[in-house]
């Protein structure tokens, strides 16, 4: 199905593995333009209610494919269309009606560590480094590095890890906040898969529903996000989830949400 990807759906979860291992998963071209192709995929399809990714092999990712770069002679040209499917599988993330949780173990730098921020729960395997990377090779930062780092951790910590491209362990990488949950190695995916079957047992709508509320509360103002949770609320109180939420509740059993 795909070259550069793997790719397995199973129990309503969508796992997709970055596969280029044998270059740490640095993101080329056909690799993102596959990316990004396939999360758009996984956001329309309906059968999916989560979405796990990983990394094969050694490293979640190594960021772009630096050895691409150098042999381009055009390389303003090539970064364009790199950072063209990069952004479109980041916003496909971002704007996803589901969660997409992110399995990191190795490394996730440059990019990749831009596709994991974008992701709604990133699990990470001890060990793990984390870096932004760019201004080490002397660019500025894409994949909307610069629109997550300041909201996970301020903006100084933000600055300061981008301006120095210090690579930093998971101990650090916890007490900046973007780490969901830490993990053995041996026990990062199937932690990961667990709590993406538990997410998509969930009330699947309201988990939609308050991703988007989350996303769009760093653009409103207080009163705008108040009013669009009052929507939300609103119209979730007149679904099937909220009377078996009720029921359940008052049965004292586990609720059998139906997304709907």
């Amino acid at each position: 199905m795909y070259k550069n990807l793997t790719y397995h759906l199973e129990n309503e979860v969508a796992t997709v593995g970055l596969n280029r291992p044998e270059a740490l998963n640095s993101l080329n071209l056909p690799l993102l333009q596959e990316l990004a192709e396939c999360l758009t995929q996984c956001g329309d399809d309906q059968g999916i209610h989560a979405v796990v990714l990983k990394g094969e092999g050694k490293v979640f990712s190594a960021g772009g494919d630096i050895k691409s770069m150098e042999q381009d002679s055009a390389r303003p040209h090539l970064l364009r269309q790199l950072t063209m499917y990069l952004h479109t599988a980041i916003g496909s993330i971002w704007r996803m009606p589901k969660p997409v949780l992110a399995a990191v173990h190795g490394a996730a730098t440059g990019a990749g560590f831009a596709l994991a921020l974008a992701c709604d729960v990133i699990v990470a395997a001890e060990k793990t480094r984390f870096g932004t990377a760019y201004l080490a090779i002397g660019l500025s930062p894409d994949g909307g590095t610069t629109f997550f780092l300041p909201k996970v951790m301020g903006l100084h910590r933000a600055k300061y890890l981008t301006f120095t491209s210090e690579i930093i362990d998971t101990s650090t990488a916890q007490q900046f906040g973007f780490i969901s949950r830490l993990v053995r190695e041996e026990d990062l995916l199937s932690e990961t898969m667990k709590m993406a079957r538990k997410l998509t047992s969930g009330p699947t709508w309201a988990i939609a529903k308050s991703k988007e509320l989350l996303n769009q509360s760093f653009l409103h103002t207080l009163e705008t996000q108040m009013a669009a949770e009052r929507d939300g609320v609103t119209f979730a109180g007149g679904m099937v989830d909220f009377a078996e939420g009720l029921s359940a509740f008052f049965a004292k059993r586990n609720p059998i949400f139906k997304g709907r």
